[in-house]
């Protein structure tokens, strides 16, 4: 009896195996597609961020093909053109070093990924009502998978890694992909596949759940700054909270009738207001993601059994709404991030918990579909025990990592110090490549490192943790500060003890990103500890009152202690009047006293402004400066040696 309850399990896994290997596939590639749009079409080509739309929606709209394609090639013929599609693309992306041909290569592939979503659930329909669920299970699973697998490689999208192991994980499970293709079953011709008006409607909420998760739920940098937890703490709990959807989705399927209108209300009613508060819950952000991941798999699970059935011939209604499902996804995304450089009526914040309401709305509508529907409890929960299987991948990480980085003993002088906009990773180029940061950094030999526009495990910059991975990678902890969000802005690396720290808010003026300043007391050696503080200035080259605004408030921070060096991307030039509110100041130019040539910055690939300054009070003594000539990131980093003055 066991025996045939343990094969049953085995079976139930191997169901969804092919669209969570595929969901998986497809979230890697929208990391690449996302990025490729930002950083190489708007920052390296110089595509204005409007124009960028007609390649955003215009690859998504691509989704309303899969009725055609299932319409122009056989049943088995449409799944392979899909899936086996986006396991080709994949592999064929992840060797690619060239980020324009990224770009075309993860437009293609998400492509194909958007018209396997509809052509799948109409091929499962065909298989019967049970195995109508394997995609909703899937989902889920490819979700943890695809986190699994980037802790392994340090919070790190495998397409950014070079070399021959993440090139071989993403052969085999490609291959995968294609074998479980193969082995997929082939329903009987002229079954109906598709559903009614009224349930495929449902499938709308597809893309607003996407939302949710890729903004919050599934970025463990986003809940370790939210909550204050240390790596890997938060990707374990990334990894708790797709197992509690995967229980929902189990509850949900054994009590097809349990979700009330009125308690779908009452979720609707949550879900938008803890996604709306969320980067202000504090550690109460642990509880709400279990909940509300449980709430969301609960409702995903009945907008399954909705649509589990076929009713009509063709795919037509399945696939128009999982594609428009899917433009609402990139509505309310590029909404979320255009609005750090296009003035929007509505706070940025207000665009997921939009996401969440139209989720609920839409859950609210399936659950009464679904009680005028005859249902038989089903028992699955095969997808649960997968989901927790794989949040032993964190918690094993977190047992066998060894401590965080330990600080050295401070040598004295002379000390090393480091400002740095390292652009997300991302190089003159476009492509994102954290060893070529980690390298820059590692050859200078700086004690003291400034970064600015540093992410953690932000979609935009490709889901990347740059703080923690660049503190493990060089062996020297960290501090990081959240501006916009809380996992993007400021972060600091020291060889030498952190005796204090903190952060300060500086003034937006009407300027659409948050700016804010880190800084550190850092024991170097000296009769005191050496203050450090790290900034980052509005971008805009016009708008030097919002700069001067902001520089008075570094200025009152530093109140004139000494021993004080004052560095970042101040995206302003030595005649410029916030620069000589410096100057006035009684800090001191390490440029200006030692420094060779016009010592420009920015950018690495056409150098022609000065926007990077490394300041200092009088105790502190250049002894030797430098642009460091790299185009690892669109600036150079400026390094400098200070004495301490008997």
């Amino acid at each position: 009896m066991r025996r045939a309850t343990r094969w049953h399990m085995i079976s139930q896994v191997d169901a969804f195996v092919l669209p969570a290997l595929v969901f998986m596939s497809g979230m890697q590639l929208l990391r690449t597609f996302i990025p490729s749009l930002v950083w190489y079409m708007r920052d390296t080509v110089g595509t204005p961020t409007l124009q960028l739309i007609p390649y955003a929606f215009g690859t998504f709209s691509l989704g309303f093909l899969a009725g055609l394609i299932r319409r122009v090639t056989s049943h088995r013929m449409s799944l392979w053109f899909t899936a086996g599609g986006v396991a080709v693309v994949r592999m064929v992306e992840q060797i690619s070093f060239n980020p324009a041909f990224d770009l075309w290569l993860s437009l293609a592939g998400l492509g194909l990924f958007l018209n396997f979503i509809p052509i799948y659930i109409g091929h499962v329909r065909a298989l019967g009502d049970r195995a109508a669920l394997r995609w909703i299970f899937g989902f889920i699973v490819g979700f943890s998978l695809d986190i699994a697998l980037r802790g392994l490689f340090g919070a790190r999208d495998l397409s950014t890694i070079s070399g021959n192991l993440p090139a071989l994980v993403i052969a085999i499970l490609s291959g995968v992909i294609l074998w479980y293709l193969w082995r997929e079953p082939t329903p009987s011709s002229g079954l109906p596949i598709d559903a009614s008006w009224s349930n495929a409607f449902t499938l709308l909420a597809f893309g607003p759940f996407l939302v949710v998760q890729v903004l919050f739920f599934s970025s463990h940098g986003y809940i370790e700054e939210v909550t204050g937890l240390s790596s890997p703490l938060g990707n374990l709990i990334v990894m708790l909270g797709y197992a509690s959807a995967a229980a929902g989705i189990s509850w949900g399927v054994s009590r097809p009738h349990a979700l009330h209108p009125s308690l779908a209300i009452g979720t609707t009613v949550y879900l938008s207001w803890a996604t709306y508060r969320l980067d202000q819950a504090g550690l109460l952000l642990l509880a709400t993601i279990v909940l509300a991941q449980f709430l969301m798999g609960w409702c995903s699970a009945v907008i399954a059994l909705v649509n589990a059935k076929g009713e009509s011939p063709g795919n037509g209604r399945t696939t128009v709404m999982v594609a428009l499902s899917m433009l609402l996804f990139l509505i309310l995304v590029f909404a979320f991030y255009v609005a750090q450089d296009i003035a929007l009526p509505l706070p940025r914040r207000i665009f997921p918990a939009i996401a969440s309401a139209i989720f609920g709305a839409l859950t609210l509508f399936a659950s009464a579909r679904v009680r005028t529907m005859p249902m038989t409890a089903k028992k699955e929960t095969s997808g649960f025990w997968v989901n927790l299987a794989l949040v032993m991948v964190p918690l094993a990480l977190w047992i066998t990592q060894g401590s965080m980085p330990i600080p050295e003993e401070p040598l004295g002088d002379p000390i090393k110090v480091m400002t740095y906009n390292i652009h997300s990773g991302f190089n003159a180029a476009g492509r994102q490549d954290l060893e070529a940061i980690a390298r820059v950094i590692e050859d200078s030999g700086a004690d003291i490192v400034a970064l600015q526009e540093v992410s953690r495990v932000r979609p935009l910059d490709g889901g990347a943790d740059l703080a923690n991975w660049l503190s493990e990678r060089l062996d020297m902890p960290y501090l990081f500060k959240g501006t916009e969000d809380p996992n993007w802005g400021n972060a600091i690396l020291s060889r030498y003890p952190i005796v204090d720290w903190g952060w300060g808010s500086l003034p937006r003026v009407d300027t659409l990103i948050g700016r804010g300043y880190l800084w550190a007391s850092i024991d170097v050696g000296a009769s005191q500890p050496l203050l450090v503080i790290d900034t980052h200035l509005h971008h805009l080259e016009p708008d030097s009152g919002v700069r001067q605004e902001q520089v008075q408030v570094l200025l009152d921070f530093w109140a004139e202690e000494d021993y004080t060096i004052v560095l970042g991307d101040l995206n302003a030039e030595p005649n410029s009047t916030e620069i000589r509110m410096i100057a006035d100041s009684g800090l001191l130019d390490a440029w200006s006293s030692i420094g060779i040539g016009p010592g420009f910055t920015f950018s690495s690939s056409d150098p022609n402004s000065r926007i990077d300054w490394i300041w200092h009070t009088s105790e502190l003594q250049p002894i030797g400066i430098e642009v460091i000539q790299t185009q690892a990131s669109d600036h150079m980093p400026v390094l400098a040696s200070f004495e301490v003055k008997p």
